[in-house]
């Protein structure tokens, strides 16, 4: 995994210690479905997860194309499939014949392929080569986040790094701290995009 997360028990026991300060129950926070269809992961390897457990290291080229037949059915349906799978071809520069050999588990999409396919699902470039607990943890940042600015958003600015609030006139009323913490998480989300987008190669794209 490369992005700078703590790893997945620390992710947890901080979820765990904010939902106590928030007063809610890590079931609301957890949804298991969503979290689910975000990594890729059957439901009961996400409670196996949640649960402290472990997963057998599962085999990276078995796990990519079962990731790839993940986005597949999650997105596509009997109905328009064919459609589907024209759009899809054409996004990923192959054939329809290839791209079905793709979705159906028969092949391996490479390095480049396998990109345009994360950005043509809007899902996060490591998606498919995310091991079970990285893809998880990935994917419990935003709620950590969310649980951080709804405890104590003042402090999540902080970490934002938001130093100071200046206000234009005095009869101004004194911003939301928790809809102004999202704001910029928000903002400082796209900047990294924009800055991973700059950092892939060219024949990536």
């Amino acid at each position: 995994m490369n992005d700078p997360y703590p790893p997945l028990p620390e992710t947890l026991s901080r979820i765990k210690e904010l939902c106590q300060a928030s007063g809610r129950s890590t079931d609301d926070v957890l949804r298991v479905a969503d979290l689910s269809r975000a990594t890729g992961l059957v439901e009961a390897d996400v409670r196996t997860l949640l649960s402290g457990g472990e997963l057998t290291a599962p085999d990276p080229e078995d796990m990519v194309r079962q990731r790839v037949q993940f986005l597949w059915e999650l997105n596509s349906t009997e109905q328009t499939q064919a459609q589907d799978l024209r759009e899809l071809a054409a996004a990923i520069n192959k054939t329809t014949v290839w791209a079905r050999k793709i979705v159906a588990g028969e092949a391996k999409p490479n390095l480049v392929v396998g990109h345009a396919l994360c950005k043509y699902y809007r899902v996060a470039n490591s998606f498919l080569t995310d091991l079970p607990e990285d893809a998880l943890n990935r994917e419990l940042q935003p709620v950590v986040l969310d649980l951080e600015i709804e405890v104590d958003p003042e402090q999540a600015l902080r970490d934002l790094n938001v130093r100071s609030i200046s206000s234009r006139s005095a009869v101004t009323e004194q911003p939301d701290m928790s809809e102004l913490a999202r704001m910029v998480a928000n903002i400082a989300e796209e900047l990294d995009i924009v800055k991973k987008r700059l950092e892939t190669p060219e024949e990536t794209r």
